[in-house]
């Protein structure tokens, strides 16, 4: 069973929106120092044109889980042009497991705009994996842990992002205009629900597809097990690898 931190929340907005804060295009430019900033090494292989960063759902194995054959998918578009990674990061039921996700990729995506400034990245979430994504991607503030890592992605790794492929988010916001699936609008993720301004820089842009299978309990409040379940049948999984596909050629890559 692939939960995630069931129950807990670390505060942040309803989701609604109503926010006057910036939205995700002006969150995602770094400090002024952010060129500098020492990310650590961020693994990517600069002989790669893209790198499929798989950030796996609670309690799944790394090499094994929903999103390994999304990857492989992905892969088998492009011969020996794609580097597939699997983020190292605790994905326990711990309070800390999303933060921890959450500086790690952040760092990943960081180092890999200074290191390898030329590969494009494919983010893919399960779950608490989704969560991950997510929140990396936006601004601190909109954050499931406010008080996490205040550390941001500058903006050469946004530019660079060409697609980020969620399943199973438990911080669903039903009314957010990129999500797909079976889902009921009027219900949000069992933690509190991403603001919708949180990511719409990737929204307005198309690269970004978020999907909740009906009754999933972790995207939809008062859904049941099996519904967290049903993505590795429902084909929303080769959907995730036709988006991803689309928009890598759409990059000319």
């Amino acid at each position: 069973m692939m939960l995630p931190l069931a129950a807990c929340s670390f505060g942040g907005n309803d989701g609604s929106g109503e926010s006057a804060a910036e939205n995700g295009t002006s969150n995602a430019d770094a400090d002024s120092n952010s060129t500098q900033h020492d990310w650590g090494d961020s693994g990517c292989d600069s002989s790669k044109s893209v790198r499929v960063i798989i950030v796996r759902g609670t309690g799944e194995n790394a090499d094994d889980g929903l999103l390994n054959p999304v990857a492989a998918g992905i892969a088998g578009a492009f011969p020996n042009a794609v580097q597939i990674t699997s983020l190292d990061y605790p994905a326990t039921f711990d309070l800390n497991s999303v933060n921890d996700g959450v500086t790690a990729l952040v760092a990943m995506l960081g180092g890999g705009a200074q290191q390898c400034p030329t590969q494009k990245t494919v983010l893919l979430g399960f779950s608490q994996g989704a969560a991950v994504v997510g929140d990396a991607l936006s601004a601190p503030k909109y954050r499931l842990n406010t008080a996490g890592t205040s550390d941001r992605i500058p903006s050469k790794a946004a530019d660079n992002m060409l697609a980020a492929v969620l399943y199973g988010d438990p911080r669903f916001n039903g009314k957010a205009d990129y999500n797909a699936g079976g889902f009921d609008a009027t219900k949000n993720g069992m933690l509190s629900p991403r603001d919708l301004k949180a990511l719409a820089a990737y929204a307005k842009t198309g690269r970004i597809v978020d999907y909740c299978a009906a009754n999933d309990i972790v995207c939809q409040e008062g859904g049941v097990e099996d519904g967290h379940r049903s993505y590795f049948s429902d084909g929303t999984r080769e959907q995730g690898i036709d988006f991803a596909v689309e928009r890598i050629r759409a990059a000319g890559l």
